[in-house]
């Protein structure tokens, strides 16, 4: 099994690591990113450990305030978001909607 991070989860955790450069500095920012990063080897033995997002085709694990939302297709992981669950739930419920109907 390998992880895929796809470029859409890629955008979504720079995003987040340049707020937090901005708000907290550079080290803190290094680290939350490090810290998601991470978390995310832990699919690798455990693809499952993931809960299920309510009618969507993701899983998510979560870190701090941050959801990693993955699929599991071909015997692969993709990490398809990172969402920093203080935003608007509802623009995340339509990033997840416009993408199941793809």
């Amino acid at each position: 099994m390998v992880i895929y991070w796809l470029q859409q989860a890629r955008d979504s955790l720079h995003g987040i690591y340049k707020f937090y450069e901005a708000t907290a500095g550079k080290k803190t920012a290094d680290k939350i990113r490090m810290e998601i990063y991470q978390e995310t080897r832990y699919l690798l033995i455990f693809p499952t450990i993931g809960s299920k997002e309510e009618g969507t085709r993701y899983r998510y694990i979560i870190k701090r305030h941050c959801k990693i939302f993955y699929t599991i297709r071909d015997n692969n992981i993709f990490i398809e978001l990172v969402w920093d669950t203080r935003r608007n739930p509802e623009v995340l419920r339509q990033l997840l909607t416009d993408d199941t109907n793809q």
